[in-house]
């Protein structure tokens, strides 16, 4: 049965559902129905410090499993007919626990904090008795499993948005608990305007308060790894705070001096961007803001405030901001970007975030079909999410095409997939990829969408197909001008939100050479302004030969690691929209029927 499951979650492209099925099976059913138990978190436990701490509840039913995490709110609904080990998972994750689920009342008593821990805060934490009162500081008696005991704790209050409450609680000897599930940024109620101080913990965010300036607290610590698929789920929090996080002056990233902490501030950051964004250090014998409190004093703590630099943009900075980015560039090289499996393809182009990429080719040449393909490889390799606006593609369609590619079998005709195989599909759809629909497409509301996306989803690309429908709102902004200050813009936005952007964008009209040939455009050929070519990092052009072959070609890389001029030949499959370099039968790979359409994949009649 283990095999059954595993094969079936891979389809579906669902590492945690796989994990907590595979649990309840192998660990769960053969001690007997109708009990629950408590077992490490597969969503969350990777990113935290206390990996093994069991928070996931399971309780087991005659025909159905519930979990729910009580550190990251994942909960669901496994599905299963018969006895024993011979079960049927039918994995309908549409039996989802609704969020709202959450009790608004929590199931414990609490009230203000006690003269021993308000003592304990001021003497060992440096927070006076002032700071701790007038905040979501409160003190009681909770069941600590690692001591086996119920203890006093202090604790810290979260009200979120749906009216919903938790506590997260720690002793003195630094056990902790928590009471519901915390996952919204720590006393964000409370603020109103000026500038906003985002800390690793709550201690760190009374430390700031405790000198006068308003912090807040992530819920869930710091990661130990970037975000990808589900665990970008844990920034939620950011989301939620949208508009407190808009109403602020500036996001002042106060994160621990160690790597969890850096990779936390490059997630805020990514989702909230850089233009708002302003970092803190602190000096290496300082791991935190409580630590500078303690050991050097609140005038210490206020000059890390002072000493806080802009997130680096592109314009003029002190070189000194790109010390440490630059002597690790020299000891471990360039980031050499995302591979697409495809050696042939990595020497031409690879994705790389913080770059603008342009996509040309004339029409019919399988433009759309490359970045669909693309996109989709993308996210199975590597969990790289996409924020789509396909203006020429129904999104209906769309997705059908990325259900193709991902199964590698066709939406139509003979071959198509089952009706299950598409909802696996769909699923993992839905997981890695938000569109942008048409109905504003001015590159000011395309962009505050697309950020919104990325705050929300943690996507590292964002894909526009095809350039003629962005529109521009600045009145005089016409012709090249208005070109330049669109592209340049798009840049902007993925230097801020350090992720890939991908511009297809269609080529004025080719005329045919003397040999009857079309030729093959290039950046100075996108109709309108040669800003297309010298404003991008990267550019390509799809073209489709004659012999029915797919040729990449790259005319631009502005740097080594995103690729190099040149092309790459690739079997292009019509019926299931997957490129290779496997030419034999034109087959995408070995996912793939091994019969292929005359239909081209891309040039359906709507």
């Amino acid at each position: 049965m283990r095999k059954h499951v595993e094969e079936s979650c891979e389809l579906r492209g669902d590492r945690l559902s796989a994990e907590i099925v595979d649990y309840i099976s192998s660990r769960i059913v053969p001690d007997g129905m109708g009990r629950s138990v408590r077992a490490v978190c597969p969503a969350c436990s990777p990113d935290r410090k206390k990996k093994n701490e069991r928070t996931l509840s399971i309780t087991v039913n005659d025909d159905h499993a519930l979990y729910m995490c009580w550190h990251c709110d994942e909960k669901g609904r496994v599905n299963f007919k018969g006895d024993g080990l011979d079960l049927d998972y039918d994995f309908q994750e549409a039996e989802i626990v609704p969020i709202n689920s959450a009790p608004k009342d929590l199931d414990v008593e609490y009230g203000p904090p006690t003269e021993e821990y308000v003592k304990w805060l001021e003497a060992h934490r440096g927070i006076s008795p002032e700071t701790t009162l007038s905040s979501d500081v409160v003190c009681g008696d909770v069941w600590i499993r690692s001591k086996g005991e119920i203890t006093t704790c202090v604790g810290f209050k979260y009200t979120h948005i749906d009216g919903s409450k938790a506590i997260k609680w720690r002793d003195l000897d630094k056990n902790f608990t928590q009471t519901g599930s915390a996952k919204e940024l720590w006393g964000i109620q409370h603020f109103d305007e000026g500038d906003l101080v985002i800390c690793e913990g709550e201690i760190d965010a009374l430390s700031y308060r405790e000198i006068g300036v308003f912090a807040v607290s992530v819920p869930s610590g710091a990661p130990s790894k970037p975000s990808t698929g589900i665990s970008s789920r844990r920034y939620d929090y950011l989301m939620n705070a949208r508009e407190k996080i808009e109403k602020a002056d500036r996001i002042i990233i106060a994160t621990d001096n160690d790597e969890p902490g850096k990779i936390l501030a490059e997630e805020i950051v990514r989702r909230v961007g850089r233009g708002k964004c302003w970092v803190v250090s602190y000096d290496d014998d300082c791991k935190d803001a409580n630590e500078v409190l303690t050991k050097k004093g609140a005038e210490a703590l206020s000059s890390t405030l002072i000493r806080a630099t802009p997130w680096p943009v592109s314009g003029i900075r002190d070189a000194k901001e790109f010390r440490s980015i630059a002597m690790s560039l020299y000891e471990n090289g360039m980031d050499r970007g995302i591979s697409m499996g495809i050696p042939d393809l990595d020497k031409v182009y690879r994705v790389n975030p913080q770059t603008l990429t342009i996509l040309t080719g004339i029409p019919g040449s399988g433009k759309s079909s490359f970045l669909t393909w693309l996109s989709v490889n993308l996210a199975s390799r590597t969990g790289w999410g996409s924020v789509i606006m396909s203006a020429e593609t129904p999104t209906e369609v769309h997705v059908l095409q990325m259900a193709s590619v991902y199964l590698g079998k066709p939406f139509d005709g003979q071959y198509k997939m089952n009706k299950d195989e598409l909802e696996v599909a769909l699923d993992w759809v839905q997981n890695n990829f938000t569109f942008l629909d048409t109905s504003d497409t001015s590159i000011n509301s395309v962009m505050e969408r697309a950020a919104i996306s990325i705050m929300r989803t943690g996507a590292r690309i964002v894909q526009i197909d095809p350039y003629n429908f962005l529109t521009t709102a600045e009145d005089g902004a016409e012709g090249v001008l208005q070109i330049n200050k669109l592209l340049v813009g798009l840049k902007r936005f993925a230097e801020d939100h350090d992720c890939a952007v991908i511009l297809c964008a269609h080529p004025t009209k080719m005329y045919r050479a003397p040999d009857g040939k079309v030729p093959s455009p290039s950046g100075y050929d996108v109709a309108g302004s040669s800003a297309f070519f010298n404003i991008a990092d990267a550019g390509l052009t799809v073209d489709r030969m004659d012999d029915g072959i797919s040729k990449l070609r790259c005319w631009k890389a502005r740097f080594p690691w995103i690729g190099s001029i040149g092309d790459c030949d690739m079997a292009f499959n019509p019926l299931n929209g997957n490129f290779s370099v496997n030419f034999e039968g034109r087959i995408a790979n070995e996912k793939t029927i091994k019969e292929a359409s005359k239909t081209n994949f891309d040039d359906f009649d709507f």
